[in-house]
């Protein structure tokens, strides 16, 4: 199992964890707010109870989207991550039927006469302190594991600490006037339904493949910009789905081999998921930057444009340019500043031709097994053997093979 795999398993088997200790806590208050209701005769109480059990469905449907999100099926190449989506939709929609229950029983609902009045406080306050603990714990988990379903789980919890602190103010003040507890519900309804309606907009941007923030793509685009290579961002895009992120660009690079252009998107790529946490996947596709001009050398042995016998003890180098149109657009003599070296003079000319964007070299000299060779080879230069004596003849030379298409 590769890195990246062994990652991903990890990260499922974490999420899973924690989304599976959600649901036990759930089933766990259900049954003490049920016992509650049960002596206490308290409607709200009652409420708490059934907002309970909905906490288990939605609960469940967390766990299961996260397990359902990592498997692997022929028939959906791209992977299931969106059902993590889909799960943060269905807490969602949990979270508005809960909304309804608080109005319907601490807004609507008839007063009743609530018995055991401090036990019942009492003892929902102490099931407040372990909700928030895990409330804390599954919110920085969520952020952790990038878990969409996860972080609307933790979302669905602070609203179990909203509603819980309803049914206490409600049964304090129901000593005194039994409308307090109505007044602070429509409060706590109007966060409630803020908190659903955020979780149900970004799992419904993520499920119709909207983009994912500025930041982050203005963050990947700066890492691809930092590439010297890397002469154009002509497109980019990144969209969530679940956890993960998905990234598509088109680049222009200077690459002039496609062995280059490769190793250089391989680069990028690593480079943009280091950057850049959970990315499932970047495709890169890349091409050569278009050139106006084709620029051309040869060797000569001085100013007069005769052409060198030798490649690397050469004094001097023409350069010319030719348009599309096969015209010639520009021309310059360069000193060889190499010629003097004992060793590997060869080697660092054609270097220097590779970093002036020479095309098509023309020589009398050749380079089979020898350091040049490689050097041009790698970026993609032109080689071409020659008995022209001097440079006007070569140009002549040059415009017949531009107008035989060479």
């Amino acid at each position: 199992m590769d890195k990246i795999a062994w990652k991903k398993s990890s990260l499922t088997d974490d999420a899973g964890k924690v989304a599976a200790y959600s649901t036990l806590i759930n089933v766990a208050l259900l049954a003490a707010k049920a016992i509650i209701a049960f002596y206490s005769g308290s409607a709200a109480v009652l409420s708490e109870a059934v907002h309970s059990l909905t906490d288990v469905i939605a609960s469940l449907s967390v766990w299961i989207g996260i397990k359902i999100s990592r498997r692997k099926s022929p028939s959906f190449p791209w992977g299931l991550y969106k059902a993590e989506n889909i799960a943060a939709v269905i807490t969602a929609f949990f979270i508005f039927l809960m909304a309804y229950e608080i109005a319907k029983e601490a807004v609507l609902g008839e007063l009743k006469e609530v018995s055991n009045l401090n036990l019942s406080i009492a003892a929902l306050f102490l099931m407040a302190v372990p909700v928030y603990i895990f409330t804390w714990y599954e919110k920085k988990r969520a952020k952790e594991l990038n878990s969409p379903s996860l972080l609307a789980d933790a979302e669905h919890w602070v609203t179990d600490l909203l509603s819980i602190g309803v049914v206490i103010a409600g049964l304090a003040a129901s000593r005194y006037t039994p409308y307090a507890d109505r007044v602070a519900a429509v409060i706590v309804i109007l966060l409630v339904v803020r908190i659903g309606y955020r979780i149900l907009r970004d799992s419904m941007r993520s499920l119709l493949d909207a983009s994912v923030d500025a930041g982050t793509l203005d963050k990947i685009k700066n890492t691809v910009e930092g590439f010297r290579e890397v002469r154009e961002v002509s497109a980019l895009h990144a969209r969530n789905s679940g956890s993960f992120i998905f990234v598509h660009m088109d680049l222009k690079l200077s690459a002039r081999r496609l062995k280059e252009a490769h190793r250089s998107a391989d680069a990028i790529e690593k480079a943009v998921r280091k950057e850049v946490p959970f990315i499932e996947e970047v495709s890169i596709h890349y091409e050569p930057v278009k050139k106006e001009f084709v620029r051309f050398a040869a060797t000569v042995s001085g100013r007069d444009g005769a052409v060198s016998q030798h490649f690397g003890r050469a004094p001097f180098v023409a350069l010319w340019d030719k348009d599309n149109d096969g015209k010639t657009i520009s021309k310059e003599f360069v000193e060889n500043p190499f010629s003097g070296l004992e060793k590997g003079k060869g080697i660092k000319l054609a270097e220097l031709l590779v970093e002036r964007g020479v095309d098509i070299l023309y020589t009398m000299e050749e380079f089979s097994g020898k350091g040049p060779e490689h050097v041009f080879s790698d970026a993609d230069v032109e080689v071409r053997l020659t008995a022209s004596k001097n440079i006007e003849e070569l140009l002549e030379h040059n415009a017949v093979d531009s107008d035989n298409g060479l």
